[in-house]
């Protein structure tokens, strides 16, 4: 455990000490933190709004209707545990899911703004902590185009390493897009199309990252 430790503290006293890294990753918390503030008030803004459209489902309306907030929760949860433990000892992969993050919820709010998508018939309240949180404790019905719960997972799948992750990770991307779909949460079109733009986030974040030099060696995702 002692030569664990040591071995993980070594790791990030030199990612600490490369300056490129350092500077982005403090730069990336202050964004994130900034962005989900203004995501919040968004999320409550587009709540409010009056106009929109209302889809006809033709995978919906086959599909009963059910709460599945607490599988949705748990296996975003084990994930993103899975996920956060790997990366404690490779900051790439933290440094490239963080920026990637940041990404991800500027080009949703770009997305929900420019769809403006009425509930699905049948929507059953998502009882999720973390979005709550993010949401200022109200539950936003309106944040459609594209799936968040699906897109983060999808990046925790495209920023890991390991097989074994990978397959699991991807197991859950899948499940949680079912569920959400059986809950009605979320159109169709916008689980399927949340990994398409996850990707989109984690290109443009591994790119950036290797533009600017952050990267403390080679990042070896057999998707790049």
């Amino acid at each position: 455990m002692k030569e664990a430790l040591k071995e993980l503290k070594d790791v990030w006293l030199s990612a600490w000490n490369n300056k490129a890294f350092r500077n982005h990753f403090i730069a990336g918390i202050l964004a994130l933190i900034i962005v989900m503030v203004v995501t919040s008030y968004f999320f409550n803004y587009i709540q409010d709004d009056k106009n929109g459209i209302e889809l006809n489902d033709w995978v919906l309306k086959r599909l009963p209707s059910m709460d599945m907030s607490v599988f949705i929760v748990s296996l975003m949860l084990s994930s993103a545990i899975l996920f956060a433990l790997r990366g404690l000892a490779n900051p790439n992969m933290l440094m490239t899911f963080l920026f990637a993050l940041i990404i991800h919820l500027i080009a949703r709010m770009i997305t929900i703004s420019i769809t403006q998508f009425f509930p699905p018939q049948g929507l059953i309240v998502l009882h999720d902590p973390m979005g709550s949180m993010l949401y200022q404790y109200r539950f936003i019905s309106r944040d459609l185009f594209y799936s968040g719960h699906t897109a983060i997972l999808s990046l925790l799948y495209f920023c890991s390493f390991k097989k074994l992750d990978k397959y699991y990770i991807l197991l859950t991307v899948i499940s949680v897009g079912f569920l959400l779909l059986v809950q009605h949460v979320h159109y169709t079109i916008d689980v399927l199309c949340a990994p398409i733009f996850a990707f989109g986030c984690f290109w443009l974040a591994k790119k950036l990252m290797n533009y600017r030099g952050v990267y403390l060696d080679k990042l070896e995702s057999p998707l790049v």
